[in-house]
């Protein structure tokens, strides 16, 4: 008599997914949406405040600007006043 080997697969039933299993999923998606949202919110108040500075910057270069011209303005019409 010749002996049969039979070759076969057992499969296991993962556990069922329960209810607290779905929430702390859902929760975990939720605290890592609130993180991006964070960090995103974070980058765009440094980037605001680069841009703020750097107005300011140019808002003190303008003004120093506009200064120099009015004294100039000033310098020419007492230069035309002088000459008549």
């Amino acid at each position: 008599m010749k002996k049969e080997e039979h070759h076969c697969n057992i499969h296991m039933m993962p556990p069922p997914i329960t209810d607290e299993d779905i929430s702390a999923l859902f929760n975990g998606l939720i605290s890592i949406v609130k993180k991006k949202i964070e960090l995103e919110t974070r980058a765009e108040v440094i980037s605001m405040n680069e841009n703020v500075e750097n107005l300011k910057q140019l808002l003190k270069e303008k003004q120093a600007e506009c200064v120099r011209l009015k004294n100039e303005i000033i310098y020419l019409k007492n230069e035309l006043l002088n000459k008549k």
